[in-house]
């Protein structure tokens, strides 16, 4: 039986050092959880551009090489991996779907997790502002209270909410081919979002979709803000160093 870490092939190709942080902490949480070679492109981007004949096809490809390898229990850090696999996946393939998927946002979130982790910010207090992702707010179970959670457990970091919050978070622009057709309307979303976050010292995201379009505005525009991935904050919080580095 394998625990599978699905890193989701935007972070696996783009930002590596994301994955060895997540990859760190699920294994301190849980070191049956592994990594695949080869691990199969979950489809959420076909959604958007094949038919629905070669949408089901892709899932059972998908679904047969999970029961390959004996996958029973899934955890992603990509919010659109997570979003398809609980929404599509189920709904193409019923009863022969059967393993259980979280984002890292709700293995964190688990209290024991939580007490296990112990995070702790020895430096001096720091506000920081979380951006909800389409892909989380909107999937099948939303993920809303999670990160606020985890980031409201660490010690001398607090969470300033943006006026656009959980269901009411503005779009990033970066899915669904928005940012190829309507670039000025996913450049002035990302902008927004950076102008409801003044009030954080780092704007923080748990999507690499969403984090891909604010730091392409945060270099365009010469925004000084750090945008954080989340498991790069939590990775530099266990190391004990400054978690809104960049």
């Amino acid at each position: 039986m394998t625990k599978l870490i699905f890193l989701g092939c935007l972070s696996n190709s783009k930002y590596k050092d994301t994955c060895a942080n997540a990859i760190k902490i699920i294994k301190k949480l849980d070191q049956e959880y592994k990594v695949i070679d080869n691990t199969p492109c979950c489809g959420a981007l076909a959604y958007n551009t094949a038919s629905e004949k070669e949408l089901e096809a892709h899932v059972k490809f998908v679904n047969d090489w999970f029961k390959l390898n004996d996958v029973f229990e899934i955890v992603t850090i990509c919010a659109g991996c997570y979003n398809y696999l609980t929404k599509f996946y189920p709904l193409y393939l019923g009863n022969d779907f059967n393993i259980d998927i979280k984002h890292l946002l709700q293995f964190i979130s688990i209290q024991e997790n939580l007490q296990k982790l112990d995070l702790k910010y020895r430096g001096n207090k720091i506000k920081v502002v979380y951006h909800d992702a389409c892909h989380l707010r909107n999937a099948q179970k939303p993920i809303l209270e999670e990160p606020r959670m985890i980031v409201n457990s660490i010690d001398n970091i607090e969470l300033y909410e943006m006026e656009h919050n959980r269901t009411n978070s503005d779009c990033c622009g970066a899915g669904g081919g928005v940012y190829s057709i309507f670039k000025e309307n996913s450049d002035y979303n990302s902008r927004l979002i950076f102008e409801q976050s003044k009030e954080g010292k780092a704007l923080l995201t748990a999507c690499p979709f969403c984090y891909t379009a604010l730091k392409r505005i945060k270099e365009e525009n010469h925004i000084k803000k750090p945008v954080i991935k989340f498991e790069d904050f939590i990775a530099k919080i266990m190391e004990g160093v400054d978690p809104i580095s960049e």
